[in-house]
């Protein structure tokens, strides 16, 4: 038996990053719940961070802006994008860690600009917010990926898998609730009813296939297709899932029928 109690490693984990353009604390809250609204439970109590890089907060900000957030029942794990040492204490104050960005993580990525997405308030004010899965990736054009990570065993509720630079192999089924992401492609050989996210460097080139399809999400590359939006035709098939004209695609491999 270990003597250990405990010990410090490092892991790998895929965060939502929330990208605020706006300050006023009800049209960030409208947004958040509307995009919730469209993803079903996507985002619904899932850990984010909150990156305020494109907004100047005053420091009575930060507080309604928090609870703003909290109430869309989105749980903020870390705030980046801050520099201001009288912001960053009052953060501190509502026990939020600021998360840095160190210069030798950036200098090895490629900056995506952020896509902002157009809601409209309430009040009929254009507001931007972009919500999106990465902000950063690592330059892809010359990454081979030559091992996969391969999973024998059943993927059940509330289970997270990541396959780091390489492809993930499921050969087995993967319950509702789960969830799959890889940098590369993603084959599951069982019934699919979790959550699939391929590309997750932002290799618009994966893809996912699955022999018995019954996601509840699908995502290559940061662009998202929720089961409500899946043709019934697709349900229980074998089907390739790719990205067209950035838009997630879904073909049955015995039949040439796109939705």
């Amino acid at each position: 038996m270990s003597t250990e109690i405990i010990k410090f490693k490092q892991d790998n984990f895929i965060f939502y990053v929330i990208y605020l353009y706006h300050v006023q604390p009800k049209n960030i809250y409208q947004a958040i719940k509307n995009r919730i609204k469209n993803s079903i439970d996507l985002f619904t109590k899932i850990p984010v961070i909150i990156n305020i890089s494109f907004v100047t907060l005053k420091e009575k900000d930060w507080p309604k802006i928090y609870e703003a957030i909290l109430k869309t029942g989105i749980h903020i794990i870390g705030v980046s994008g801050c520099h201001d040492t009288n912001i960053i204490k009052v953060i501190n104050r509502t026990g939020i860690p600021i998360i840095y960005q160190y210069n030798n993580i950036i200098s090895n990525t490629n900056y995506i600009e952020p896509k902002k997405q157009l809601i409209q308030t309430k009040n009929y004010q254009t507001l931007e917010l972009l919500i999106q899965t990465i902000k950063y990736k690592k330059k892809i054009n010359n990454i081979n990926f030559t091992n996969s990570k391969i999973i024998d065993y059943h993927i059940r509720s509330g289970q997270q898998i990541y396959a780091r630079n390489c492809d993930l192999i499921i050969i087995n089924h993967v319950s509702y609730g789960a969830e799959l992401i890889s940098d590369g492609n993603i084959h599951i050989y069982g019934y699919m009813r979790g959550k699939a996210l391929s590309g997750a460097n932002g290799n618009q080139n994966c893809q996912i296939f699955c022999s018995k399809l019954f996601a509840e999400l699908l995502s290559i590359a940061g662009e998202n297709l929720i089961k409500d939006n899946i043709s019934n035709e697709f349900l229980g098939q074998t089907t390739r899932i790719f990205l067209k004209n950035k838009k997630v695609t879904i073909q049955l491999l015995n039949m040439k029928k796109n939705i």
